[in-house]
């Protein structure tokens, strides 16, 4: 993976998922059916399979509108029938077969993760980012709905809401965020978080709460569980704890939930999550806090210090929430910066969608249990086979580059990127795609298309 990773015990995340977060592979309601008919759409979907013969990524040609549509109901479908498992209305990082019975029988069984293997934080076994992949998919679904106002968003909403409110709510440990849940007993989970986890499960929670798609009861479930994530921050994110969210367990040696005095990337997003919390409860509490650590968190987000993509993304999200927020317009316009540098910072991934190719993954063991395991800083970590690491790369990361551009107030693409961005979402083969950066070229998709650079096709006519 491309990228400058920080040494520190503080900034380790990046190091070490920088290097690993593509062993575990990170949206959703039928398109509006009375714009969008099936028969053009499979028509549209077979001419761009024609169109793949001939080698897109090598040599693209001008993608059209409808295949653009086509291609993220393609996505959509594969993501509800291959990565989401109603047991737990989770979307999960991978899938190891293309058969329907055995596609998630790779998840780890109660029986490991009780034992909490092969780590911590069950990093490589395909249930590491459901809070993640979670507030991705509500935010796009958002995203869908303010393009399109096609209410049939509401019942998948509801189910991704639904996961959402299981990863807030299961732990005993008040305000813990669960990374995932196992879908076989509907409770067992592993016991480290990570600032990664909360940063977008606070802001998918904050979009959908804002959203005309959310109803009363949800927002008041909503509310209930952004006052316990803020009360664990004020009760945990402090000197003694070294400023740490804290495991489930009680304890505060973790590698990756350092909230404060922390790098340029990750300042945001302590005062993001008192700010989201202010703004779903209206307690003037929650809103002190944010103002109290937003001057040093601002001055702090106009540095350097990440070149990871994923990493990129999180600042952006933590900074879009606060300059929605802010009041003073000091500190709005110091945002807006952060969030331009950050933005362009993150240009340069986007040609790497030039490198994908449908996968043959028929001869690989996708079962991280087969995988060789790496140690770093204490933890085994299944490594993944190249051929997998290959389609994060070319998929998720460009698509990841692309929303952290479009998030930004002044968002704009030039024409060479817009091409890039249609190529990364228009390329991929999603019936056989085995990692989540699917969940990613949606949000790139409605993203674009609630913002006018990217055209929905005219319906076709009777």
């Amino acid at each position: 993976m491309a990228g400058v990773y920080p040494t520190s015990r503080r900034s380790r995340e990046n190091d070490f998922i920088g290097k690993n977060r593509s062993s575990s592979f990170y949206y959703p309601a039928i398109m509006k059916t009375q714009s969008f008919g099936s028969a053009w759409l499979a028509s549209a979907s077979v001419m761009f399979v024609v169109g793949l013969t001939t080698g897109i990524a090598a040599a693209p040609e001008p993608v059209t509108d409808k295949q653009l549509c086509a291609k993220a109901a393609d996505a959509w479908r594969a993501s509800w029938e291959r990565f989401y498992d109603e047991r737990t209305n989770l979307f999960y990082d991978r899938v190891c077969s293309y058969d329907p019975e055995k596609r998630l029988s790779s998840l780890p069984t109660p029986e490991e993760i009780g034992r909490q293997y092969p780590n911590r934080n069950g990093w490589g076994t395909g249930m590491e980012d459901c809070a993640i992949s979670g507030g991705v998919m509500l935010s796009m679904i958002c995203d869908r709905f303010a393009a399109t106002g096609d209410t049939a968003l509401r019942k998948s909403a509801g189910k991704v809401f639904a996961g959402m409110v299981l990863l807030g709510t299961l732990s005993s440990s008040e305000g813990f965020v669960i990374r995932g849940v196992c879908p076989t007993d509907r409770r067992s989970h592993y016991c480290e978080s990570s600032r990664d986890q909360f940063t977008w499960y606070a802001y998918g929670l904050w979009r959908y709460y804002r959203s005309p798609l959310s109803n009363a009861a949800e927002k008041a479930a909503m509310r209930k569980i952004i006052a316990a994530i803020c009360t664990r921050l004020e009760r945990n994110v402090v000197a003694k704890n070294d400023y740490h969210l804290g495991r489930e367990d009680g304890t505060f040696d973790g590698l990756v939930d350092k909230m404060w005095c922390v790098l340029a990337h990750e300042a945001a997003r302590l005062p993001m999550i008192y700010a989201i919390g202010a703004d779903l409860t209206g307690k003037d509490h929650w809103r002190d806090l944010a103002r109290r650590y937003s001057p040093e968190a601002a001055a702090q987000s106009q540095g350097e210090s990440t070149k990871t993509p994923y990493a990129l993304l999180q600042e952006q999200v933590s900074l879009e929430a606060l300059y929605q927020l802010e009041e003073s317009s000091e500190l709005k316009r110091q945002w807006l910066d952060a969030m331009r540098s950050v933005a362009g910072r993150s240009s340069v991934f986007l040609a790497k969608c030039r490198g994908y190719q449908p996968q043959d993954v028929g001869k690989v063991n996708l079962d991280w249990r087969s995988w060789p395991m790496r140690s770093s800083a204490g933890y085994q970590v299944p490594s993944a086979p190249d051929i997998v690491t290959k389609e994060d790369g070319t998929v998720r990361q460009p698509a990841e580059a692309a929303l952290t551009r479009l998030l930004c107030p002044e968002a704009s693409l030039t024409a060479d990127q817009l091409a890039l961005v249609k190529q990364n979402i228009a390329q991929v083969d999603y019936a056989n795609t085995v990692m989540y950066g699917l969940y990613y070229t949606q949000a790139v998709y409605w993203r674009a298309v609630r913002l006018g650079l990217i055209k929905l096709p005219a319906s076709p006519k009777n």
